[in-house]
């Protein structure tokens, strides 16, 4: 990487979570320096992403609100062929139908063989547009993998309406968080013993079930517990 900085720069596009630009520049002379700089034929996919993100290149950039600021440099970056896109919280200030066409140019540059590095706080986000998760506390990585493979490490929701009355189950191993309300079970049981539980289930002949995967949120708070969320 010391060695061949400026080839590799020009593989690299970047999107900083916190956008300044030079407020007496307009937004289109910005994205074209930094086309310019990058030594590359943007013009045609710079039109049509200006269009699509619904920004107004011709106003200075001291007029411009954050999402505004946010659009200028998503643009700058997904008109540019890069290998690597590297997106620190790269939605902050964006409306939720920029974030949409956000999300469009991320699945775009990945059919198109592209590398996205996304560093980003909104979890569901995180989840829609991600093959691999890395969770950081304190500058470490101490979670990675495929969200399939993270799973594993916590439990399933669990909702379920059955014709006949369950007894033991409560009595069960990896049950946890038991309710019963208006004749609906709810508890959280864990991934080892999916398997088990659900087989005990179907001797009661079951009306309703609904069994939810975790979410990257509850796993990303189960490491923010404590001592890193073993307990």
């Amino acid at each position: 990487m010391w060695k061949e900085a400026v080839e590799i720069h020009k593989k690299i596009a970047y999107v900083p979570g916190d956008v300044n630009l030079w407020p007496n520049l307009t937004g289109g002379e910005v994205i074209d320096l930094f086309i310019n700089l990058r030594g590359c034929e943007g013009k045609s996919r710079k039109d049509e992403l200006i269009e699509r993100f619904k920004l107004d290149p011709s106003k200075k950039c001291r007029t411009y609100s954050k999402g505004n600021r946010q659009k200028v440099a998503l643009i700058a970056a997904f008109a540019t062929d890069a290998d690597f896109y590297i997106l620190d919280e790269p939605t902050s200030g964006l409306d939720p139908l920029m974030e949409k066409v956000f999300h469009d140019c991320v699945f775009e540059v990945k059919r198109a063989g592209k590398s996205v590095l996304l560093s980003s706080h909104i979890l569901s986000e995180v989840e829609k547009l991600c093959d691999r998760v890395a969770i950081i506390r304190e500058g470490q990585i101490i979670e990675k993998g495929t969200l399939g493979e993270l799973r594993h490490l916590t439990r399933t929701n669990i909702k379920v309406k059955t014709k006949k009355d369950i007894n033991l189950l409560k009595e069960m191993e990896g049950i946890y968080s038991l309710e019963e309300k208006e004749g609906q079970l709810s508890f959280q049981v864990e991934t080892s013993h999916l398997g088990d539980v659900l087989t005990y289930l179907c001797q009661y002949d079951i009306a309703d079930l609904q069994c939810l995967p975790p979410t990257l949120e509850e796993l990303f708070m189960n490491h923010y517990k404590g001592d890193g969320g073993e307990k």
